[in-house]
């Protein structure tokens, strides 16, 4: 068999693949036919990835987990990757919602009526890092709860990724719907929509532990979602600290 020179690393290797750092032996000069593999790589990746790790995360999503953790891993888009890009549609998507809406009208010079919006579109803009952010601190809780069922921290920040892509999933598909509702009710909307967004992920829970009895599996639900909630509030105590300070630092409000 003919020995080939990588051009990437140097490294002299037989067959179609560096065996050093996998490159391709064929490295064509860059033109419109590398452009098209390019194209079609990217677009069959998806379909075979993106669209197929969606439609799991839709029909049977705690087997899917269960599946990807133990090895079965080829078909499915890389989880990070999947939150990065579904929280990017998100937020895109959401950007044109008024969030003014939400907010108390009675008084125009409530820091929380003016401030709160300028936060919102900010989370929204920036919606895949705040996904990413929180995705660490929400593993921590899950394998603090579930720890005795053997997944390690890592794996549980996989799992949450899975279960943050299917929250973002149901989103893509209720954003469209805020556009269409009087902005007086999107409070309440939202707060609707609320239960099958965090209802699917219960059901991944659900079926990612079904083999262990489904009544410890829920008291250990219940134990996350407390340890979820106790950190949320925390960070949210401390955003609001740091967001004051700010302002009075800046001297856009003043404590008399």
């Amino acid at each position: 068999m003919h020995h080939h020179l990588c051009k990437n690393c140097e490294h002299t290797f037989e067959g179609n693949f560096c065996s050093n750092c996998g490159q391709k032996t064929n490295t064509i000069r860059l033109n419109w036919h590398f452009v098209k593999e390019e194209l079609q790589y990217t677009f069959l990746h998806i379909n075979k990835g993106f669209l197929y790790s969606v439609k799991e995360l839709l029909t049977r999503p705690g087997e899917t987990v269960r599946e990807y953790l133990e090895g079965k891993r080829v078909k499915h888009y890389k989880p990070i990757l999947l939150v990065f890009v579904l929280a990017g549609l998100n937020g895109l998507l959401s950007q044109k919602i008024d969030y003014k809406a939400f907010m108390p009208k009675n008084d125009v010079k409530n820091i929380v009526a003016t401030e709160m919006p300028k936060i919102m579109n900010w989370i929204f803009s920036h919606y895949a890092l705040v996904e990413l952010a929180l995705l660490p601190i929400f593993s921590l809780c899950s394998w603090l709860a579930f720890k005795k069922y053997g997944y390690n921290y890592v794996e549980n920040i996989i799992i949450n990724c899975f279960a943050s892509a299917q929250r973002l999933l149901i989103g893509l598909i209720t954003i469209p719907l805020m556009y269409l509702i009087d902005p007086k009710y999107l409070l309440t909307f939202s707060s609707l929509i609320s239960i099958p967004v965090y209802g699917v992920t219960i059901w991944l829970y659900l079926q990612l532990y079904k083999k262990h009895e489904i009544g410890n599996v829920i008291l250990r639900l219940l134990l996350f979602g407390f340890l979820a909630t106790m950190v949320f509030f925390a960070a949210l105590i401390i955003a609001t600290i740091v967001v004051l300070f700010y302002m009075v630092k800046t001297g856009q409000l003043e404590i008399n």
